[in-house]
């Protein structure tokens, strides 16, 4: 018995200590269309669309799918598309969703609201300062109609063009108005044209610092606790079955602990029940007087006409009793009175009132005194 209250204990101990242990939530990992195209998408991103726990990623890294099932993400209220992500290196890369590279240097992408920044790591790059124009009558302008156009955001009525920023005096002033400014990276500085081009055509590189969570291959990030902002790696098969990521470890304690409660209620219960009977027992075995004789309740009674054969005396108006008989009936327990009727046992001659002999022997033929049986 003992045995299973420990066990009982044991459990519930270890799922409290459990409990207060860093569990990750079961989250789906989720990707908008081909997975191939961008991986599985992992902590700390989520997809705001599958209603899963905040818990499955970090504030800010937030993303969705388009109406083209492209992993999108909304930096400065403009949206992007995510082209690839490094986990390793904490890095993503994103694009304009309408394949118009060009367009995010004109949008100026404000990151403080969010917890990416300008990623400046490649030594090899160099930033120069471009401006982009909106031309209308360029075509009468020689000087302007050299300068590079930007398909995806021209059309018939204007076109966008950009030059260096470093060019005096401003010569498409009457042609052109500006539009913006913004640096763009340039790797050497053999063709301009070719270079900036090449360089408004990139990827948007940018990194995060916050959360730092570099893991092996065979573990995954999370959160440390249920509430704090810290994270930490966690073994692949720590609770998830791969790959559906089922979480088993509370049903079976849950479970287990079920068991073993209705087994101690169990056995409290049967230990209970042989106490009480042993107890029962014992008052019946103690109650039960050692004789020789047969137990009385094997007697029967005697009928009418038997009863009728044992004799009878009638006392007289004195009262006065022969030596041989009490003056209490033991039956009733009064006292005789004169004129009352008397009926003996033949067999030890004790004497009882009549009335109260025949209902005696009616239900038991021995001698209520000493038990003696009829012959």
């Amino acid at each position: 018995m003992s045995t299973f209250k420990i066990s009982f204990i044991f459990s519930i101990l270890l799922f409290l200590f459990h409990s207060t242990k860093s569990t990750p939530p079961i989250c789906d990992k989720k990707s908008c269309g081909n997975p191939a195209d961008l991986g599985i998408l992992k902590f700390p991103f989520q997809l705001i669309e599958e209603n899963q726990s905040d818990r499955c990623g970090y504030q800010g890294f937030e993303v969705y799918c388009n109406n083209k099932n492209q992993t999108s993400l909304t930096l400065s209220d403009s949206t992007f598309v995510v082209k690839y992500i490094s986990y390793e290196t904490q890095r993503i890369w994103i694009n304009d969703p309408k394949e118009c590279p060009p367009k995010r240097f004109i949008q100026n992408i404000n990151l403080d609201d969010s917890p990416f920044s300008w990623d400046d790591s490649n030594a090899n790059d160099i930033y120069e300062n471009v401006t982009f124009l909106n031309c209308t009558n360029f075509a009468k302008d020689p000087i302007v109609n050299n300068l590079p156009t930007i398909p995806c955001l021209s059309n018939d009525k204007y076109s966008i063009m950009y030059t260096l920023s470093s060019i005096p005096n401003n010569p498409w002033n009457k042609s052109c108005h500006e539009i913006g400014f913004a640096m763009v990276p340039v790797q050497d500085d053999s063709g301009q044209n070719m270079v900036i081009w090449n360089g408004l055509h990139s990827d948007i590189l940018l990194r995060w610092d916050t959360p730092y969570c570099h893991c092996e291959a065979d573990q995954f990030c999370g959160f440390s606790t249920d509430t704090s902002l810290d994270v930490t790696c966690y073994d692949a098969n720590y609770i998830y079955d791969r790959p559906g990521g089922k979480n088993y470890f509370f049903p079976i304690v849950w479970g287990v602990s079920a068991i073993l409660f209705f087994i101690w209620i169990a056995l409290s219960v049967y230990k209970n029940r042989m106490a009480q009977d042993n107890n029962q027992q014992s008052q019946t075995i103690t109650n039960i007087e050692p004789s020789n004789r047969e137990p009385p309740w094997f007697m029967f009674g005697l009928d009418h006409s038997r009863i009728e054969q044992y004799p009878k005396i009638q006392l007289a108006e004195s009262g006065q009793l022969p030596k041989s008989i009490d003056n209490v009936c033991s039956i009733c327990l009064s006292e005789y009175k004169p004129m009352e009727t008397l009926r003996s046992i033949p067999q030890c001659n004790h004497h009882f009132h009549a009335d109260c002999i025949d209902v005696w022997l009616k239900m038991n033929a021995t001698c209520p005194l000493c038990r003696t049986l009829p012959e």
